[in-house]
């Protein structure tokens, strides 16, 4: 048979799968169209998030032997997209993020239970499997399985052969993707710098000529001023069109089109779509799309810059630091330039700034809160409020750790402390949960005096505790880490939900 007959043949296939899909799951009708087909002959069957990779030679049998296994890989792969697998981390784990991707979405698949999709070839161990990380697992996300396979399944052989029978598609484009990501980027702090570099010394230059010192933050701001109207790199600019080559896509990636942000937000736009229309199917598809209408939420749930987080609890005070907002450099050079290097005016040597003075930090040292996120939330609160811009010098931060009651108190007053601190950290508890000690704690220690400028608690749990009954008179913020259950939290309290990602970074 001709390669172009094959080619078309395999084509239809995927378009008979694509709209069978469609009858039974109409809501994913945008997800389907974003996935373009890129037949290349003898390539592995993989999504780029842009498109679908396959052989239509095997595509073609695929269809002939069963033509469930049509719809069920591109129900599949479009999931992959859908729930932003591809768009993971390049510091994950590979061998137990690909089995963790495919189990999650292989568990939804299952739950869905189309018609379309029920392949023969499914065996009993498949099912077995799964029921197991059911057990094993509230919630089954990507996420959640990842963290499971790591804690589980220190073996990498033993998570290989974990995914064998949920395996549909090739995951490596995903990581070879990423690493070029993360090179990119590398790569752009790299010229970032050097270029910064140059103009320090170019400035330098200029200014020995001139007998002055060299103004830094002015450097900068001028900069920042200049880049804003620089146009972009040759190298930066991205092509939108599809690749005139199939052959291509035989290369690292699919295509040199694929742009990771942008298409990680174009899907989370699909995710987003799908969970609106799903709720309005809800009554067709009710228990069975639980699990599909919670992978969603966790895609499009907006996921929180820790450091910015923290600064909604700095209050404003002075602070010795040049001020250059109030500085006339009229005056400046005018003085420079008429009398040599006497300026006729100085910079100020304060600023009001905000920064926080007093903060609660409680640990939730519950037995299901693990000891390892407990170390983590700590080293990168550490690495937040070491920075000298977050603190004020006198500095008055309780590091409290309680699971059903207090178990250990720790004050903080410099760098030095927390620094202390976290080498000799020791996790005391691992009990039942309760958070209303702490918040007794703190409303004590006001009334004692202990605490004069309280910016808030901002206490880390997994939310599976007892809350106050009312609200305290100060800010309150429960930090979770890949919330994909959904804790609730009081109306008086704010939730933050970090990514497990940010916390090891």
């Amino acid at each position: 048979m001709a390669v172009e007959t094959v080619e078309t043949l395999a084509l239809e296939a995927l378009e008979l799968a694509r709209n069978a899909l469609l009858v039974r799951l109409r809501f994913m009708n945008a997800a389907f169209s974003r996935l373009r087909p890129l037949p290349v002959a003898h390539a592995s069957l993989a999504t780029d998030g842009a498109f679908i990779r396959f052989d239509p030679v095997d595509m073609a049998k695929r269809y002939a032997e069963e033509p469930a296994s049509i719809a069920h890989a591109l129900l599949h792969m479009t999931l992959h997209n859908v729930f932003l697998h591809p768009c993971k981390d390049a510091r994950v784990d590979a061998v137990r993020w690909d089995a963790a991707c495919d189990i999650a979405v292989e568990h939804v698949i299952d739950q869905l239970d189309i018609p379309e999709t029920r392949m023969r070839s499914a065996d009993a161990r498949r099912r077995a499997d799964l029921h197991r990380i059911r057990d094993a697992l509230d919630i089954v996300t990507a996420e959640t399985v990842y963290r499971h396979l790591c804690d589980a399944y220190p073996d990498d052989a033993a998570v290989e052969a974990l995914r064998a029978p949920f395996a549909i598609d090739d995951h490596a484009p995903w990581h070879r993707m990423a690493a070029e990501e993360a090179d990119r980027r590398d790569g752009e702090r790299r010229r970032r710098v050097e270029e910064q570099d140059g103009q320090r010394g170019d400035a330098a230059t200029e200014a020995g000529e001139r007998g002055t010192e060299v103004d830094m933050d002015d450097m900068r701001e001028r900069n920042a001023r200049h880049a804003s109207r620089r146009g972009m790199k040759q190298e930066d600019i991205v092509a939108k069109q599809a690749p005139e080559h199939a052959a291509e896509a035989l290369g690292s990636r699919f295509a040199n089109t694929v742009n990771l942000d942008r298409s990680r937000e174009q899907w989370k736009n699909a995710a987003y779509e799908m969970g609106v229309q799903l709720d309005t199917y809800v009554q067709l598809w009710g228990v069975e799309g639980s699990n599909l209408a919670m992978n969603l939420r966790s895609v499009t749930r907006e996921k929180q810059d820790y450091r910015a987080f923290l600064r909604k609890f700095a209050h404003a005070g002075e602070h010795m630091r040049i001020n250059d907002d109030e500085f006339d450099y009229v005056y400046y050079c005018y003085g420079l330039r008429r009398y040599g290097n006497l300026p006729l005016i100085e910079p100020l040597e304060y600023r009001e700034e905000k920064r926080i003075r007093d903060f609660v930090i409680a640990i939730d040292t519950s037995a299901s809160t693990k000891d390892g996120l407990v170390r983590a939330f700590v080293e990168k609160t550490y690495a937040i409020l070491s920075d000298e811009t977050s603190f004020f010098a006198d500095m008055n931060v309780l590091v409290i750790q309680c699971d059903a009651a207090i178990t250990d108190v720790t004050r903080v007053t410099s760098p030095a402390d927390l620094e202390r601190y976290v080498d000799d950290l020791e996790i005391k508890g691992l009990g039942g949960t309760d958070f209303r000690p702490v918040f007794s704690y703190v409303d004590a220690a006001l009334e004692r005096g202990e605490l004069h400028d309280l910016a808030g608690v901002i206490y880390f749990t997994d939310g599976q505790g007892t809350y106050p009954a009312r609200k305290p008179p100060y800010d309150a913020a429960f930090v979770f880490v890949d919330d994909d259950a959904g804790v609730s939290v009081p109306v008086w309290a704010m939730k933050v939900v970090l990514e497990q990602t940010v916390l090891i970074e």
